[in-house]
């Protein structure tokens, strides 16, 4: 290894699947050239590429906004690099390499990602395939499993119901607002944070929760569209108490500025995720 760098993760290489003998071909200064894959990763070509290989590849404890904006600060070779790179990792099945090929505008990735999602029974995976699919060609496939993530409750995962605003039109506010509780009060639920409050230094803390967490996980879908629609109308994170309720969300589906000002906010939005902010 160089010694200028210091050591990498012991988990790399595992990570980094690449065949004995495996050779890629990468641009190199207007040309072709070809790199050794234990070369690259014991000796990378640049501070950003070996940053890139840390974040992607030799550590779970990274936010994917973070990943993001290292695979943004490669060149144009680099990335071409980095394209062959997840390629080689689909098959680990993270959902971080998955999102890879979007992120790096990979392409020649559609055959291998639509070959994983017509063999993948997981409904949370298929739903980061064929988001990928949707970046990179408007793979139709995207909106059917967001429809069945909306049925089945797989959009209470905040992640999952974040991806409705890759659709980067007005049907996200059509679907956010299907999700809503019925009802703007849940005297159930504020009877058990009352309680929950009651009792948070006392031993019954941790039982207290509980109730609280089982009595909210069926809503959780729509308590999480309702957190994202204040988000989106009002630029930032809103404490719960402070939301507007579902009701006010209702009675304004159908007005036009309304929808033109939560389209321009998914819009930023989406925009934002590309930058990595």
């Amino acid at each position: 290894s160089n010694s200028a760098h210091p050591p990498w993760p012991s988990e790399l290489r595992y990570r980094t699947r690449w065949s004995e003998g495996t050779f890629i071909e990468a641009a190199h200064r207007g040309g072709q050239a070809r790199c050794s894959p234990r070369g690259l990763v014991d000796d990378p070509p640049s501070p950003a590429f070996r940053q890139f290989l840390l974040n992607w590849f030799g550590s779970n404890r990274v936010s994917f906004i973070e990943r993001l904006r290292t695979a943004n600060n490669l060149t144009l070779e680099e990335t071409a690099v980095a394209r062959q790179l997840i390629q080689r990792n689909l098959t680990c099945g993270y959902s971080h390499i998955i999102s890879g090929t979007w992120v790096l505008g990979d392409l020649e990735a559609v055959p291998l990602l639509r070959a994983m999602l017509d063999a993948e029974p997981d409904e949370s995976r298929r739903l980061v395939i064929s988001g990928a699919l949707w970046k990179l060609n408007r793979d139709t496939m995207f909106i059917e499993c967001l429809d069945r993530a909306k049925k089945s409750g797989l959009s209470s995962v905040y992640f999952h119901l974040q991806q409705i605003l890759w659709l980067n039109d007005e049907r996200p506010i059509d679907f956010l607002i299907d999700l809503l509780p019925p009802e703007d009060q849940d005297p159930r639920e504020r009877r058990l944070l009352w309680l929950r409050d009651l009792c948070r230094h006392t031993p019954l803390r941790g039982m207290t929760m509980r109730m609280v967490l089982k009595h909210n996980t069926p809503r959780s879908a729509g308590l999480s569209a309702l957190s994202l629609l204040n988000h989106l109308e009002t630029g930032r994170l809103i404490p719960r108490k402070e939301q507007r309720p579902p009701s006010c969300y209702r009675e304004r589906r159908n007005d036009p500025v309304f929808r033109e000002m939560m389209l321009q906010s998914i819009h930023k939005s989406v925009a934002e995720m590309h930058l990595g902010h």
